[in-house]
């Protein structure tokens, strides 16, 4: 079912249609601001329709899915993929460089079987941890991009695009909605936002939760025809044993990520980037996520960490800007939860 709002804005005499859809498991809400309305209808539908396309692309829960083939024969010989889907993994080869193996799309052995651990209550045994990281592992993808052609060498490597496909519908569709003449729109997939802004707009402020209470928001930042996504730790977490573990898995250890950090933001001009770098920081830690950041271009994260039971705001180049406290409920709001 989809949600469509109308709205006019008395000030500003813009015009507004807003749908909402279910997909990759959670709430995908598109917002166009417009003078026509059928051609703003028409560009919202292609936008949604370009996100139920790229869901079939990148599962590897369906047998029909180029993902799901390239799983099952990657090992067996070279399999010929689409020029999209090889750009693609090319680019998630690359930031696996970059970030040291934090960010890795063949972790999701690993993920499983935490999952479930969590399920029987039992946590994985060294051996059975030992295994995987065997298995698995970026540099275990050939990718040929000039032929267009992917083959593992190990025969139990999977990948898996759970991470980085909100950010690359993102992408994908605020390009649909620009060559459709939309020049301002705001996107939400799941809390990960991309605001789309015509050059006249100074952009909007988009608050950041407070880890220890996600009702309010503690800080704040302006985004303009950028992408900001938040790891956090605040709802996903699992139990085994009494013991509270992180749903993230670091890619080069096979252990859910024990560290200081909170929450981890990132602003760029690419969803993708952000999606990416908001997990791979988390994994990293402080210090190297710091690093990370400041040896990119356009990139800027905001990482809160627990100081003795208090979040503590660490801000790359002084994007942050504190919220008044008149703005915290609306911009809470904007902000959706942590990935």
């Amino acid at each position: 079912m989809s949600l469509m709002n109308y709205i006019k804005n008395k000030l500003s005499e813009e015009y507004s249609l807003k749908r909402m859809h279910y997909l990759m498991d959670t709430f995908l809400s598109i917002e166009v601001f417009y003078a026509d309305e059928d051609k703003a209808k028409e560009a919202v539908e292609k936008a949604f329709r370009e996100a139920v396309r790229i869901e079939c692309v990148l599962t590897r829960f369906k047998d029909e899915s180029e993902v799901c083939r390239i799983n099952n024969y990657s090992f067996d010989k070279p399999q010929v993929i689409a020029k999209e889907l090889a750009n693609l993994i090319s680019n998630c080869i690359e930031f696996s460089r970059k970030t040291s193996g934090a960010f890795d799309i063949t972790v999701a052995p690993l993920i499983e079987l935490w999952a479930n651990a969590a399920k029987q209550n039992i946590v994985p045994s060294p051996n059975e941890i030992s295994s995987l990281l065997q298995n698995t592992g970026y540099e275990n993808i050939i990718l040929d991009s000039e032929s267009s052609t992917i083959a593992f060498a190990k025969s139990l490597l999977k990948i898996d695009f759970g991470a980085v496909g909100k950010g690359y519908s993102l992408d994908r569709m605020a390009k649909i909605l620009k060559e459709n003449k939309i020049e301002k729109a705001r996107l939400d997939f799941g809390g990960h936002l991309y605001y789309m802004n015509s050059q006249e707009h100074e952009g909007e402020a988009v608050g950041i939760r407070n880890p220890l209470c996600p009702d309010e928001a503690i800080e704040a930042v302006t985004i303009k025809n950028q992408s900001i996504a938040t790891s956090a730790n605040y709802e996903r977490n699992f139990n085994v044993l009494g013991r509270t573990y992180s749903h993230l898995i670091n890619p080069c250890t096979g252990q859910p990520v024990e560290t200081d950090i909170l929450s981890v933001s990132v602003i760029s001009d690419s969803g993708l980037v952000s999606d990416i770098l908001s997990t791979a920081i988390f994994i990293l830690g402080l210090k190297q996520g710091m690093e990370l950041i400041e040896d990119m271009d356009n990139v800027e994260a905001v990482i809160i960490t627990n100081n003795r039971g208090r979040p503590e705001i660490h801000s790359s180049r002084d994007r942050a800007l504190h919220l008044p406290d008149s703005r915290q409920e609306s911009a809470a709001l904007r902000k959706g939860g942590g990935g």
